[in-house]
């Protein structure tokens, strides 16, 4: 019988199997993409690259020391749950050890939110609905295109905390949630999210004392923990919501004060489309439910308030969060449905019992038809939106050309393979995840104390990194002491052979080049 008496059994062991067979699935066609991604260099310096050689030197004992900005990583983003990676570094030392876990942490989710499901309960064809939604969601699959992000355990411990709540395991919900805070800085917006649904679905009396810990804990990191370790480096939080302020609370006082900025920057249609890809990636349940509404606000306006395009779009990773709440808290309307209705059943005086009605409702005889159209009609908006935007195949948008290791991929991983493994690099964007098991290694334009320069006139440059000068360096390298050791179909290697010539016109942006005596 699959109605509410069912919440406190185990999973059977087909849908142990099932879901086994699911996760598995998943993790290898994801992990597939990233390293297909990868290997044809379309990975980037920002992030798969800054990120490996994080861990890469935090292995050896220089904790979040990185050779991209003359600070630590500390002082960039706090991500203390980065250390609990290490011991993966200490076999593999290399970037695609991350790709693989990611694809498997992502699939793993799938565990706890059927599990979730079941324990709320709802039948199984819900559960294995709403596994259908998040495994083709465009949140996922755009997290798995762009890179690695330590972000993607969210899903795994935001599923996790729910089905404790579910299951009346307090301390595994905290335990969650505390972990959720160590992914980043502004992880503490998804900890709150979950201890709101905590309170206000489940009456969970933990759920107020960790919002109040996890609000402590965000201003912690970024009022004092960030700042000591950034110093008087360029600060990232002024370059996103400088115009509202540059710090968490500046930035809450500048949403009170400045009215009109934030109308215009969420009324983009960007920012519209992208609330409505939040919204349909969850088939609209959550706009059933006013209660839950302010935290899946608060995870989605404030990226979009952001002045960065990807995350002021909700593109690549930033998806991940909003779509996550927004699945979160459809599972808590799935809920509240089944129970009206089953409610609405035993007060009806031709059920037999309440457990009959409940039956009734989960399983329906002759129901078959109907279940099936209301599971369609649940995933026919996710379906919809991976099939039209994302970025993994079989899409319309997806571009197959990333997943192509050419001849030029190839010749690529050979000029890799031509540096020495700790020589200092800078190296065009695609290059860096390649070259990041090593202490200096800079993304050009930056030079610093690079021994060896890697470029790709086929490569896509940042525009950020356009922006910074890449072609006025590129066109100074001669002048800055470097010479071409090999080239071949676009791609050249440049060795420093001598000190800059003292020459005028050389770029001062392109970065810190000190001098150098063969």
């Amino acid at each position: 019988m699959d109605d509410a008496s069912s919440r406190g059994r185990p999973l059977s062991r087909v849908e142990r199997a099932v879901l086994a067979v699911v996760a598995a699935v998943a993790a290898i066609y994801w992990a597939a993409c990233s390293l297909l991604i990868h290997r044809g260099f379309h990975s980037n310096g920002w992030d798969l690259g800054l990120i490996h050689q994080v861990l890469w030197n935090s292995s050896y004992g220089r904790i979040f020391t990185f050779s991209f900005r003359d600070i630590s990583y500390a002082g960039d983003h706090w991500q203390p749950f980065l250390l609990l990676l290490v011991p993966i570094e200490w076999v593999f030392h290399d970037a695609e050890a991350l790709l693989v876990v990611q694809a498997i942490v992502l699939a793993l989710a799938v565990l706890p939110l059927y599990a979730a499901a079941r324990r709320l309960g709802l039948p199984r064809h819900v559960g294995a609905v709403f596994v259908a939604a998040y495994v083709l969601s465009l949140a996922v699959a755009q997290a798995v295109s762009f890179d690695f992000h330590v972000e993607v355990f969210a899903p795994l411990l935001a599923f996790a905390a729910v089905w404790a709540l579910a299951s009346d395991r307090r301390w595994l919900f905290i335990v969650a949630v505390a972990l959720i805070l160590t992914l980043k800085e502004d992880g503490a917006l998804l900890s709150i999210a979950l201890c709101w649904v905590g309170w206000f679905a489940f009456r969970e009396r933990a759920a107020i004392p960790t919002a109040v810990a996890s609000i402590l804990y965000m201003l912690v990191a970024t009022s004092v923990i960030i700042p000591h370790y950034r110093g008087d480096d360029q600060n990232p939080f002024t370059e996103r919501y400088g115009y509202l302020g540059d710090s968490p609370l500046g930035v809450v006082c500048g949403v009170l004060t400045k009215p009109g900025l934030v109308f215009e920057q969420l009324t983009r249609a960007d920012a519209l489309e992208a609330m409505a890809v939040v919204l349909a990636s969850a088939a609209f349940l959550p706009l059933l439910t006013p209660r839950l509404l302010p935290v899946l606000a608060l995870v989605t306006l404030l990226p979009l308030l952001s002045k960065e395009p990807g995350q002021g779009a909700l593109l690549l990773h930033y998806l991940l969060v909003p779509s996550l709440v927004a699945l979160v808290i459809a599972l808590v309307v799935a809920r509240d449905l089944k129970d009206r209705l089953i409610t609405a059943h035993t007060s009806n005086p031709l059920s037999v019992n309440g457990e009959r009605a409940g039956a009734a409702l989960s399983l329906p005889k002759g129901g078959g038809v109907r279940a099936i159209l209301t599971a369609a009609a649940f995933v026919a908006l996710p379906i919809a939106l991976f099939a039209w935007r994302s970025p993994l195949p079989p899409s319309f948008e997806a571009n197959m050309a990333r997943f192509e290791v050419d001849d030029h991929a190839r010749l690529a991983q050979s000029f890799v393979d031509d540096i020495p493994p700790h020589a200092s690099v800078s190296a065009q964007s695609t290059f860096v995840p390649h070259l990041s098991a090593r202490a200096q290694l800079f993304q050009f334009p930056r030079l610093a104390e690079s021994f060896y320069v890697l470029l790709d006139e086929k490569g896509p440059v940042p525009a950020e990194d356009r922006n910074a000068g890449f072609d006025e360096c590129k066109e100074a390298l001669p002048a800055l002491g470097y010479e071409v050791i090999r080239a071949e179909d676009g791609i050249t290697l440049w060795q420093r052979t001598r000190d800059p010539q003292p020459l005028g016109g050389v770029p001062e942006r392109c970065g810190g080049l000190r001098s150098f005596t063969p």
